[in-house]
């Protein structure tokens, strides 16, 4: 029970404020956390918390700059997955289950204090926009030295689409099939953005 101490994590009932864990931590396999939290088990409550927050924080924070608000959503994601743990199956993925469930929460929070299409349209502008390391994109772009310079503009003059979609797949590592799960979209689409975010990338690049 000493890790659930570190973590912070109280969430039965009258839930408190949760924290990821300073200390380092075993990394578990999110399936089976998963299928104990079902089982009721708190501890591994704490462990599917605290290694899937800095993901989920990141990905978070780019729907919605706002930190607390980001905490709070994940901390509410946790909670109702707490609560009807005796509804839930195990999914294919946790981890795009955890993602697709905090990006509703957060667009739901947006939705609530202004019309959808000025969430969208705020939320497509702002975020995805370069929050990002370009280290990565060395390897999949065969970046000269000279280019990285334009690779932030680069990434920029992508569609919000693309971003988001770049952001997911070659930062958090998503299979087509999740981003399917999270964006709602048809696999064909998503071969269709990552394609045409990276061709534009390069086209913008050699320009």
């Amino acid at each position: 029970m000493a890790l659930m101490q570190q973590s912070k994590l109280n969430i039965v009932p009258g839930l408190k404020k949760m924290e990821p864990s300073k200390p380092i931590y075993h990394k578990y396999d999110l399936e089976m956390l998963w299928e104990k939290v079902l089982s009721g088990d708190k501890e591994a409550l704490g462990n599917l918390f605290n290694q899937c927050f800095d993901s989920l924080y990141g990905y978070g924070y780019r729907i919605t700059p706002d930190s607390e608000n980001v905490r709070d959503a994940i901390q509410e994601i946790f909670f109702q997955v707490w609560k009807y743990r005796k509804n839930l199956t195990t999914p294919d993925s946790v981890q795009a289950y955890l993602f697709i469930s905090l990006r509703r929460e957060l667009l739901n929070k947006k939705k609530a204090s202004r019309r959808r299409e000025d969430v969208d349209k705020k939320y497509y502008i702002e975020e995805f926009d370069a929050l990002i390391s370009y280290n990565n994109w060395d390897e999949i772009l065969n970046l000269e030295k000279e280019d990285r310079k334009k690779l932030k503009k680069s990434i920029e003059n992508l569609t919000p689409r693309q971003r988001e979609v770049v952001y997911l797949k070659f930062y958090e590592g998503f299979s087509t099939e999740e981003l399917s799960q999270i964006l709602g979209l048809h696999a064909q689409s998503i071969y269709n953005l990552v394609f045409s975010a990276v061709n534009q990338l390069r086209t913008f690049l050699d320009n």
